[in-house]
C-alpha cells in the first residue's frame, strides 16, 4: 500500500499536473477559432498558391477554390471564414498571419467576397474599435476538453482547397423553412459601403502587392420579390472607382464585381446568401466569367 501511495505522490500526480499545464498552454494559445486553425494548417501543407478567396460565410458556402483551380488552371485556396470574424482588426490580423505561410509576392489573384454592403448597420459594428484580447494564462481553461470535442463535432468539414464539404451534416433546408427567412434585401448607405471597400482594397494590396484584387458582392435569393437595385449598384460602382487611389486605376489591378441573384431556390442551402453545392458551382462559374 505504501508503495502505491508513493507511486501516486511521486509519479501519477506530477504527471497529471504537467499534462494539465500543457493543456492550459494549448488552450490559451488557440486564440483563433478552429476553422482558422484548419486554414493555417492547410496552407502550410499546400505551400505556394496563385489565387486566394477571402470573405464571410457567403464565400465559404458559395465559392469553390477547387473549381476555380480546375477551370482556370492555376492553384486557388478558399480562406473564407464565417462573419469575417465579426471584427475588422481581428479579420485583418488573421489575413496577415495567414499570408505569412504563402509566398505573398507570387499570389496573382485575390477575391474578396463580402455581404457588408448588403446589410444595414453591420459595418459600424464590424469596424468599431474593440480592445484587443490579451492572452493571460490562468488555472482555468477557456474551454473544457468536452467543449473542444463538441465544437469539433459541430464544425463543418473543409477539403484541402479550403472548400466547404456538403456532407450529411449540412442541412440545406431553406425551401422547407422559407417562411422563417427574411427575403427583403437590405442595402447599406453607399458612402459607408464605398469607404469600407476602398479601405479593404488598400489593405489587400499592402499584403499581396502583385495580385489583382477582385471585390465581389455576392449572389442572394429574393424569392418572388420584384427587386431592382441597378441604380444602387451603378452608383456604388461609380463612387468606388472615383475614390479608389489612381495608382490602382492606371494598372487595372482592382475590379468590383456584382454577382447576379440566385435564379432558383434549388440553388440555396440554409439562408438567402448561402449556396448549396449546385449553387456554389453556378456562382463560381459566373465569377470566372466576370473576372475574365
Amino acid at each position: 500500500m505504501a508503495n502505491v501511495n508513493r507511486f501516486i505522490n511521486m509519479g501519477a500526480i506530477p504527471l497529471v499536473i504537467v499534462a494539465y499545464a500543457v493543456f492550459l498552454l494549448m488552450d490559451h494559445a488557440n486564440y483563433y477559432p478552429l476553422p482558422i486553425q484548419i486554414h493555417m494548417q492547410n496552407i502550410k501543407n499546400i505551400g505556394r498558391v496563385d489565387g486566394l478567396l477571402f470573405g464571410g460565410s457567403n464565400a465559404e458556402f458559395g465559392l469553390s477554390a477547387e473549381s476555380l483551380s480546375y477551370f482556370t488552371g492555376v492553384k486557388w485556396y478558399n480562406a473564407s471564414v464565417g462573419g469575417e470574424l465579426l471584427d475588422s482588426k481581428a479579420y485583418k490580423n488573421f489575413i496577415k498571419d495567414f499570408s505569412a505561410h504563402v509566398d505573398r509576392m507570387k499570389v496573382r489573384y485575390v477575391v474578396y467576397s463580402t455581404r457588408f454592403p448588403y446589410e444595414i448597420g453591420k459595418l459600424a459594428a464590424f469596424k468599431s474599435d474593440k480592445p484587443e484580447k490579451k492572452i493571460s494564462l490562468g488555472i482555468k481553461p477557456k474551454k473544457s476538453v468536452f467543449q473542444y470535442i463538441k465544437s469539433s463535432q459541430r464544425e463543418r468539414d473543409h477539403n484541402s482547397h479550403g472548400d466547404l464539404v456538403f456532407d450529411y451534416r449540412m442541412n440545406c433546408n431553406f425551401a422547407e423553412n422559407l417562411a422563417a427567412h427574411k427575403l427583403e434585401p437590405e442595402r447599406e448607405d453607399i458612402n459607408i459601403a464605398v469607404d469600407f471597400l476602398v479601405d479593404m482594397v488598400t489593405f489587400f494590396t499592402s499584403v499581396f502587392p502583385y495580385a489583382s484584387i477582385q471585390i465581389v458582392l455576392p449572389s442572394e435569393y429574393y424569392g418572388g420579390l420584384s427587386f431592382d437595385d441597378s441604380i444602387y449598384k451603378q452608383t456604388l460602382r461609380t463612387k468606388f472607382y472615383v475614390f479608389l487611389p489612381e495608382k490602382y486605376l492606371t494598372n487595372n489591378t482592382v475590379k468590383i464585381i456584382f454577382q447576379p441573384p440566385f435564379s432558383s431556390i434549388a440553388q440555396v442551402c440554409n439562408s438567402r446568401y448561402h449556396a448549396n453545392e449546385d449553387g456554389r458551382l453556378w456562382r463560381t462559374r459566373n465569377l470566372i466569367e466576370l473576372i475574365r
